[in-house]
């Protein structure tokens, strides 16, 4: 998970002008007579300059009744119910691709946990997509930092105002990329409809 580094990202407004596209659909994902979940399905594509950057990927889930405050993340063992704090990544690649393409089922209630047979709790709400990468701009801050605080670092060791997170550049690194998605690589990928995937009762009864 990307750690938050004085700032808190929040799915605000002003995402119109992205970099890149996000689109989404709701469908079953079993055959018509199975148990089937229902299931988003999420895909986007990554701006030219950023393919091939380190990066990751986020899903986030809002409540129409809160916008620009995300409820949930999806992470690989599932959503993740969020209040404060880093967002919890998708992925996280060292080489972005030019496209993403992601799915999970409807969760069975707005806490997380389990999946759904309908959307009837989410109808309305949004599903958001985007990734963020590490600009060599990024990388550039990163390396005056390091150097910065090599050379500060016997000084701040004799003051007793060394840090142990001083020692390397991890959560630095994350919250730049983190911080990146902001500049317009988010965007609303779906609004979810009404979807009941329910099997039908056999015929006669």
């Amino acid at each position: 998970m990307l750690k938050k580094s004085g700032f808190i990202l929040l799915l605000a407004h002003g995402m119109a002008a992205m970099a890149q596209t996000v689109s989404g659909n709701v469908f079953c994902a079993g055959t018509t007579f199975d148990p089937s979940p229902a299931s988003i399905s999420i895909s986007g594509t990554v701006a030219t300059p950023d393919v091939g950057l380190l990066g990751a990927i986020w899903v986030g889930i809002e409540d129409p009744a809160r916008p620009g405050y995300p409820v949930a993340f999806l992470t690989p063992s599932g959503w993740v119910a969020w209040t404060t704090g880093g967002f919890p990544t998708y992925v996280e690649t060292p080489a972005i691709g030019s496209t993403f393409s992601y799915s999970a089922c409807i969760p069975g209630s707005p806490s997380g946990g389990g999946c759904s047979a309908t959307s009837a709790d989410f109808v309305g709400w949004q599903v958001y997509a985007g990734y963020g990468v590490l600009t060599p701009a990024h990388q550039t801050s990163i390396e005056q930092r390091r150097a910065s605080l090599n050379l500060a670092k016997p000084w701040l060791q004799q003051t007793g105002k060394w840090r142990a997170e001083y020692d390397d550049d991890l959560a630095f690194r994350n919250a730049l990329i983190q911080k990146s998605a902001n500049d317009g690589r988010w965007g609303s990928a779906l609004t979810i409809p009404y979807i009941n995937c329910t099997p039908p009762e056999p015929s006669g009864q």
